[in-house]
């Protein structure tokens, strides 16, 4: 198809961009006879869509949130930390007395929360009673599921402490504690490997409470969601001594479920082939990490430029994001970075928006304002990725997926609720400034 042709459809299917024009003038050489323009228009049409994955790999995360929360844009969102434990080595004499003190499982906050933090926290401590397998042979989900003890070890209530980190130790049974220093002391074959270790202690799954209010990030390493034993060893004096089991390095995961009932979002399927657009989730779209929302961002109407004249060329074009303001606040605080992808007609990602030099990824940008905490918003420069799409369509159509960063989107429940072009308050847009050559 020659260029006259292309040029006669695309006037016929895409309508009229209406730009401001800033400046025009005269060029020589073959373009003698005509005229260029630089013409600045924030009028190209920006769609949203809500994406929502079937599942996330969330097996060996170092970070896991616990807790419930609900509000009327998120809907009802759970956390809970499941996992195996290593097998502790080391080894006891037979003819040394031990005494044990105490057992307990040991927990270190990240700082991350979403919800009321001056509400009470509520978690429950049970025994699985399944083993931890992964996917495939390969991961575990947010959506996996394995089955506990209905009666918890323990439980615990705490105070979340945002943007801190905390430590603090959960008690577990005395007779849980004494059953494995008995066995140790016994060198029973239960401790001689970790396959033996599973079948007698499959692990623990630390839930939240449905009354609560809000969700926390804790570590998990060597030193957080680990199960401490104390005990003393007795000769001629006494020495007291601790044995750690440790969270297993793949065999544990963040289950996560995120119930969009009663919100704009309802409705909503999994998938990539299923994204929501806007105008039926009330103008709005979704991005929240864990649970697997993202958004998607078309220029269905982009082509419409290249009827402004006998060759167009973008020269510049910024994206403009705005978070909805009444969805974010201190309960639900703004990631500081997003990141954005390029995809292509399936919506499956193919690369990054990087800064100018190309090496770089773009962070967003985020402005807010501190003192009024209204109208926050991100910016990118996506000035390549419009240049490279001008003039395409169909197969060749590129669009742009808004995710948290890898670390916060598997690890966080971070996120944000975005306005469309017709959302009433907060409206997404991008300015564009093209050269029109007649």
């Amino acid at each position: 198809m020659n260029y006259k042709i292309l040029r006669i459809l695309l006037l016929l299917f895409f309508p009229m961009v209406i730009s401001c024009v800033d400046e025009s003038s005269n060029v020589g050489g073959k373009w003698v006879d005509s005229s260029f323009r630089n013409v600045l228009t924030d009028t190209c049409t920006v769609s949203l869509s809500t994406i929502r994955t079937d599942s996330i790999s969330t097996s060996g995360d170092t970070i896991c949130q616990i807790g419930y929360y609900t509000d009327p844009y998120r809907g009802k969102i759970r956390g809970a930390f499941i996992s195996e434990y290593n097998v502790a080595n080391t080894s006891f004499n037979g003819e040394i007395d031990y005494v044990f003190d105490s057992i307990t499982v040991t927990f270190r906050t990240t700082g991350d929360y979403l919800g009321d933090t001056l509400s009470t926290q509520h978690i429950s401590i049970h025994r699985l009673i399944e083993s931890v397998e992964l996917v495939d042979n390969e991961y575990l989900y947010n959506t996996s599921s394995i089955k506990y003890e209905d009666t918890p070890l323990a439980t615990h209530s705490f105070q979340p402490k945002p943007k801190r980190k905390d430590d603090f130790e959960v008690r577990l049974p005395d007779e849980f504690g004494k059953d494995f220093l008995d066995l140790l002391v016994k060198e029973s074959m239960h401790f001689d490997s970790q396959e033996r270790f599973r079948l007698y202690f499959p692990g623990l799954a630390i839930v939240p409470s449905t009354d609560d209010k809000c969700i926390t990030g804790f570590a998990v390493n060597d030193s957080s969601m680990c199960i401490t034993m104390y005990y003393r060893q007795i000769r001629e004096t006494t020495t007291e001594l601790t044995l750690k089991f440790t969270p297993h390095s793949s065999l544990r995961f963040n289950q996560a479920s995120q119930d969009f009932t009663d919100t704009p979002f309802e409705g909503i399927k999994a998938g990539a082939g299923d994204a929501m657009l806007s105008s039926r989730s009330e103008n709005m779209s979704c991005l929240q990490g864990l649970s697997g929302a993202y958004t998607k961002i078309e220029f269905p109407y982009l082509n419409n430029l290249l009827k402004e004249g006998e060759l167009v060329t973008i020269e510049s074009a910024v994206l403009y994001l705005y978070p909805v303001r009444h969805a974010y606040g201190d309960q639900a605080p703004l990631p500081e970075t997003l990141t954005l992808y390029t995809a292509n007609e399936k919506d499956v990602t193919e690369g990054v928006i990087t800064d100018s030099s190309g090496e770089a990824l773009q962070d967003g940008s985020l402005v807010k304002d501190d003192i009024t905490n209204k109208d926050a918003y991100y910016s990118f420069d996506i000035t390549s990725f419009m240049q490279t799409n001008l003039g395409t369509f169909g197969i060749y159509r590129q669009n742009l997926m808004l995710m948290l960063p890898d670390d916060k989107f598997l690890t966080t429940v971070e996120g944000l609720i975005l306005g469309d072009k017709d959302h009433p308050t907060n409206n997404v847009k991008i300015q564009i400034l093209y050269k029109a050559y007649n």
